[in-house]
Parts: structure tokens; sequence; C-alpha cells
């Protein structure tokens, strides 16, 4: 279905980022629409309004493209969908970007040691994300589950385009694909000659190039009510920060809630962490470390942390949300931040 799209000409940017000395010769240009159930702004400056409409339309088509070829029960040629259902079977020619997209996120199965990647379908079934479930999961079915979500069961040729899925796994890709789907509006702007831009679905932001004064693109960090805590506002230049919250669409089960996001080794949901602020050079990236070390903890996050290259920023809310939460950072005090 066509998603309604709206631009707004001289505006003042994305999320109230002020003009920083005007609009110069070429008005800013944004776009809203809907993708991966979230809200999606896109602002593009420094262009002619017949090449920003251009781009960031172009733009907008990525993002759906990745969220339908993301779709676990899709039912487009080579896309997520049609991997699924031939489970078992041989070697399927997948979409050039979906395979791009199933190696990134095994990478992070890999990194994390299966803590979380794209195999947990299976589990996530258990818990009720796609159907509502009546009750917890017994250990028996969750050990089986766990079994089909181990990081090898997935089959990648980069030569030949295709992936093998074994038999009895299911493959599900939230908490990557939003993320990816940014990096690729990214890409597709750049593409039309775009170098100063805003990306916005739901909690995944980047900031292209120099922003509305030159500083780079202010992103909102998660609200603190105590001021001895860390600044709330950062700028983005060429990078993505993502937010995972424990309390975003959460499984209900029999009056219970639990937050939508699995330890893939056992199974469980994890418990103790508010949220996950992520800064990287990719929204991929920013979304995957985001969503793992809320699984992780900030114990074994660092750990894990300190063998990626480029470093990324990491700011933990430790807490059940009943009250102020702890904050634990990683490289955070190498950002400019601002109040």
């Amino acid at each position: 279905m066509a998603l309604a799209l709206i631009f707004f000409l001289g505006s003042a940017g994305a999320q109230g980022q002020g003009t920083g000395g005007g609009p110069g010769p070429h008005p800013p240009l944004r776009i809203a629409s809907h993708a991966f159930g979230a809200k999606v702004e896109i602002e593009v400056r420094d262009l002619p309004r017949t090449e920003a409409e251009a781009a960031v339309q172009a733009a907008v088509q990525a993002i759906l493209r990745i969220e339908t070829l993301a779709d676990p029960e899709g039912r487009e040629a080579g896309g997520l969908g049609f991997l699924n259902r031939a489970a078992g079977k041989k070697p399927q020619a997948v979409d050039p970007l979906l395979l791009r997209l199933l190696a990134r996120s095994r990478d992070f199965c890999i990194w994390s040691r299966g803590a979380h990647g794209p195999l947990g379908g299976r589990l996530y079934e258990l818990w009720g994300l796609y159907t509502p479930a009546s009750g917890r999961p017994t250990e028996a079915a969750l050990a089986t589950a766990r079994a089909t979500a181990d990081c090898d069961r997935l089959g990648l040729d980069a030569a030949t385009a295709r992936a093998q899925l074994a038999e009895g796994s299911r493959l599900e890709l939230r908490g990557f694909a939003p993320g990816f789907a940014v990096d690729r509006a990214v890409e597709v702007l750049r593409e039309h000659g775009v170098a100063n831009a805003w990306i916005e679905l739901g909690p995944h932001l980047f900031g292209l190039g120099p922003g509305p004064g030159g500083n780079g693109w202010r992103a909102p960090l998660p609200a603190l009510d105590d001021p001895s805590l860390p600044d709330q506002e950062i700028f983005l230049r060429n990078q993505a920060l993502s937010t995972r919250r424990f309390d975003v669409n959460p499984l209900v089960i029999a009056g219970d809630t639990y937050p939508s996001l699995l330890d893939q080794r056992t199974g469980q949901p994890p418990r103790g962490i508010e949220s996950v602020t992520v800064l990287s050079e990719l929204a991929v990236d920013s979304q995957a470390l985001a969503e793992a070390l809320m699984i992780l903890g900030n114990r074994e996050g660092q750990m894990r942390l300190g063998g990626l290259r480029p470093k990324p920023a990491v700011l933990w809310l430790l807490g059940d949300g009943s009250g102020t939460p702890v904050v634990t950072t990683y490289q955070w005090s190498h950002l400019r931040v601002i109040r």
C-alpha cells in the first residue's frame, strides 16, 4: 500500500535542529512516512527542490524495499519469507541486499557468541512475538528452539548470492533490518548527490554531513531526570545513533510483561537494563549493538566491545524502571555533547 509523503519546505529542521544561520539558497526539504511500524523522517539540505524531492523519495523507497525483503512471512522472491519456507532445502538465491543484511546479522551472532543473531525465530514464536502465547514456554520447548538458533545453521555464499537455512530454523531480522534500512537510505541519498541530511526511523538516527549549523545533527538521548547524569544531546556527523528500551512493544503473557528481546543462548528475556544507546558509523551496527548489549549487560558487553574497531560509544541505563537508573558508559566521554 502506498504511504503518504508530506513535504515541509523552509522548515526549521528535523527534531527542532534550528537553521544555524539561515536556510541558504535552497531551503531544507523534509519527508514523513512510515515503515517497520515506526515513523520515518528524512530531511535534505543544500539541494534544489526538484533534486531534493527525487532524493528523499528514492530514500523512502529504499527503506520500504528492505522492509519487504526482511518480512519473515513475506512472499517476495529472494526475500526472508521465501528463505524461511525453504528451510532444510538446497541453497536458495536471495536478493543481494538481503544477503548483505544476513551476513551482517550473522557476524553479530558470532560476536555475541549466540546471544543475538538472525536465527531466533523459533524462540520468538514461543514467547508470542507473532501470535499471543497462553503461557511462558516450557524448558523443554525452549531447549528445542535454542538448538535452531545456533549461528552455524545459516549458510551464505556471497559468490553465488545464495543462502541455505537448516531444517527447523526460522530467520527473524527485526533486530537488524531497520538499522540496515537507514544505512541503505544513506547510500541512496549519497547516490543522488546529497551531502547534508537527517534520517530517522523510529529510534534509529543518522546524521549525514555538517547539519544545519555546520556542527553535525543534534540527536536526543534518553530522558534523564538526574542533573548529575550524562548530557541530553549529542551531534551526529556521518554517524548513527540507536536506542533500545526495555518497555518498547513488550510481550504480554498471562498478564505478565517481558521485553520483546531474547537471549538466544537461554531463550529468556533480559532483565535489569532500562535502555541501551549506541553510537556507531553504521545504523545496522548501532541497532544490533544496542540490542545485543541489552542482552549481554554492561559487564560482558564491555569485554566484547574491546575487540571492535572502530570503537562504538555506549550508554547503559541500568534498572527496572522503578527509580533513578544507574548509568554505565563505554567511550562516551569521547563524544561531543551539549545540554
